[in-house]
Formats: C-alpha cells, structure tokens, sequence
C-alpha cells in the first residue's frame, strides 16, 4: 500500500530516555547550570525541539554557550551508548519491510553523526535509504521541511509515504509534508491522540506490516 516508511528515531525506534537525560545533565554540570529531575526533563525537554526551549529552562545563554553545551552533550552521548535499548519487533519489522521492498528512512532533530552511530549500536543502520538530521535542514520538526527532505532524496510523492513517530512534533510534520501519521504509543503520548489527531494509531512497530 505505501512504498515508503520514515520514522522518527527517539521513543520511535530506540528507547534513549536514559542515555539523553543522563547526558543532557552531564553536559549541563559541565557548563555550569542546574540539572533536571526526570520528572523535569520529560514534562519540558524530552521529544521537544531543544533550541527554541532550553533558554527558558536554563535561564540567559549565548549562541555559543547554547553551542558548547549541545556539543558537550552530543560528546557523553556518544560515551553513553551502551545505554541505547531498541524496542521490541523494530529488528524484525524493519527487516521485513525491505525484504517486500520498501524504502525506508529516519527523521530526526538529532545531529546526523549522533543518529548513525546510534542506529548502529542497536543494530539497524544498514536498514535505513536515507537518514535526515538537524544539520541536513533548516527548520526542524515539527515543520515539514525535514520528512519533504527525506522524500525527495527517496523520490517518493508524499501520498505514498508513511511517517512514523511518537510525538505532537512528528504528527504535525508528517501531516505539513503530506504524509499519512502514524502514532506509536508508547504509555505517554496518549494526549497527541487528541493535539495532532494522527491518520493511524499502533501499540506496536510489528502493526506497520499491515500497512503494506
């Protein structure tokens, strides 16, 4: 039915709750700011597009200073890898969607080299056609130019295409480029249901199967 799947990647594909929030607040120790409870971080940060958001958490800060901490925290990132868990049937259905011929692709507010290695400790970087990070447009999520990005480097009409994500960001940049929006509910998103109104609703990545 659709010849094209682009998810998103955090609380998507891979479970990275752990390994954001412990380096966010280690990237903040470094710099000198106050850490987040969990609490904290998951009402304010988590899923939501950084830059935009973190002045007023953090209080007045520069564009470099903004710079040094997000390269800071892209630094432990990369220390904390083996904090990275992919849930459940993701190996399995992405495996079979290629094998039925489907492009596929992930689209993420992460910086591309955070995106890759982290597909690659789990396991799935060899699955994915394209991969679109935050240094490959201008505007992020929850814009659409991100998902029109990866479908034109797919050639694929966004009629055709289906993207994947867990957040009010990923619904609304899905349905700006046209595609049809799929929420996967994870246990905390069950108020997009009501924001973004989603085309699709799976409690599992294996349901996408039935879309093809």
């Amino acid at each position: 039915m659709y010849s094209a799947f682009l998810f998103d990647m955090d609380g998507t594909l891979v479970d990275t709750f752990k390994v954001i929030y412990d380096s966010f607040n280690s990237a903040l120790e470094d710099n000198g700011r106050p850490t987040f409870s969990k609490t904290e971080f998951k009402e304010n940060l988590f899923g939501k597009p950084v830059d935009p958001t973190l002045a007023g958490l953090i209080g007045e800060i520069s564009d470099e200073g903004l710079k040094k901490l997000l390269k800071d925290f892209e630094r432990h990132w990369f220390r904390n890898l083996e904090s990275v868990k992919i849930f459940k049937d993701v190996q399995l259905t992405l495996k079979q969607l290629k094998d039925r011929g489907v492009k596929l692709g992930v689209v993420s507010t992460s910086p591309r080299d955070v995106i890759e290695e982290t597909l690659r400790e789990v396991g799935i970087r060899s699955f994915f056609d394209v991969i679109i990070g935050e240094e490959d447009v201008s505007n992020k999520k929850p814009h659409h130019e991100p998902v029109t990005t990866a479908l034109n480097m797919l050639r694929v009409p966004p009629e055709d295409a289906v993207f994947v994500g867990d957040t009010i960001y990923d619904m609304q940049a899905g349905k700006g480029a046209g595609c049809c929006t799929v929420l996967l509910l994870n246990g905390h998103n069950v108020d997009v249901l009501e924001t973004a109104k989603p085309d699709r609703v799976v409690r599992d990545v294996a349901s996408l199967l039935q879309l093809t």
